[in-house]
């Protein structure tokens, strides 16, 4: 399924504050939700993921009395992650991880949120399951957000999100992330900011839980993250950039010209062409933010979630349902582009 998240029996395990969820699946509650109500409507509550002894099944033999089967072999200080499917209540398998990993349940997710925004008026946005449940998401909009005035009157809207990111096949750390959201296209802004901590990871141990307390701390860092972010999208909006410039600045990202082939040279040319077009044409962008080093970054980021072509993808429908899903996990190749482009335009 290209979306990847986790459905059973036509159930997804995935929840919306809104109702325009781009890949129209899941619920859309339709309000600012609870840590229960965001763990109910995503079926992220009561797995109860724990582990089991990993074991190999051994070749019954054939004796004088008859086939004999021989006990399982134990495998050594590796474990099988197991969960309670919420819908079918069957018992399935999620991974392999070693002695020292703990699960965090989904429950403690929300635990970690509301310790970490206690008071500050942030709410539930999303919840969600990817991958079978090895993986799982929850996100609180905070209160904050940043307002450009942009141009003929219109504004440019940034909001913030804490997301807790979770997995429990031992694919992953624990990660708290702070990420900034452009409502006007609901375009995840990935920029690196180097003076300032946006995210913070817990290794599943023992000492996990001991960790989640100190995460309070070390994510206070964010509203440093957070304003770090709005100097620097200031220095970018107050640049002007004009079309040859960015044609230029595209091409360099996509390494148009590094291309090993014609076909990946003319492949990656139209990319940057495509790039150049949202910034002179796009509703979301020129109007709104004039042709200026923000509009180029914010091109690229419209490019990346809303029309970038998805590997292995077939139809418009299903590749906006991959590209929602590029959007809400972090670490992609769309994310590093991004990364990558905000990098250059501050130092052009």
């Amino acid at each position: 399924m290209a979306h990847e998240l986790d459905s059973t029996n036509g159930v997804v395990s995935f929840a919306n504050s809104r109702t325009d969820a781009w890949h129209r699946l899941g619920q859309s509650v339709g309000h600012a939700m609870t840590a229960e109500e965001a763990l109910h409507a995503a079926h992220l509550a009561g797995w109860n993921v724990h582990k089991r002894p990993l074991q190999v099944a051994q070749d019954p033999i054939l004796t004088e009395d008859g086939v004999s089967t021989l006990a399982p072999l134990a495998v050594p200080e590796m474990f099988a992650t197991v969960r309670t499917n919420p819908i079918t209540g069957a018992l399935e398998v999620l991974g392999v991880v070693g002695s020292k990993y703990t699960p965090v349940q989904n429950e403690e997710s929300c635990t970690i949120l509301n310790t970490l925004t206690e008071e500050s008026g942030a709410v539930y946005e999303t919840a969600g399951a990817l991958r079978g449940g090895r993986e799982t998401f929850l996100t609180m909009k905070l209160p904050k957000s940043m307002v450009l005035q942009g141009r003929n009157g219109a504004q440019d809207r940034t909001d913030y999100y804490i997301a807790a990111l979770n997995s429990h096949d031992g694919s992953s750390r624990y990660r708290l992330v702070v990420t900034p959201i452009r409502i006007v296209c609901a375009n995840t802004q990935a920029a690196a900011i180097a003076r300032a901590v946006s995210s913070f990871g817990i290794s599943h141990t023992s000492n996990a839980r001991v960790a989640i307390q100190e995460a309070r701390e070390a994510l206070k860092l964010s509203w440093r993250y957070i304003e770090a972010f709005e100097d620097e999208v200031a220095a970018l909006y107050a640049t002007p950039m004009d079309t040859d410039e960015v044609a230029s600045f595209a091409r360099h990202l996509v390494k148009a010209d590094q291309a090993d082939t014609e076909a990946a040279q003319k492949h990656r040319s139209e990319q940057a062409a495509n790039i150049v077009t949202l910034f002179v044409s796009s509703p979301t962008v020129a109007p709104i933010l004039g042709r200026t080093r923000w509009a180029a970054y914010n091109a690229v980021s419209e490019w990346t979630d809303h029309v970038a072509p998805v590997r292995g993808v077939r139809g418009e429908q299903a590749a906006a349902q991959a590209r929602a899903l590029r959007t809400v996990t972090a670490g992609s190749s769309a994310q590093s582009l991004k990364v990558e482009a905000f990098r250059m335009l501050q130092t052009l």
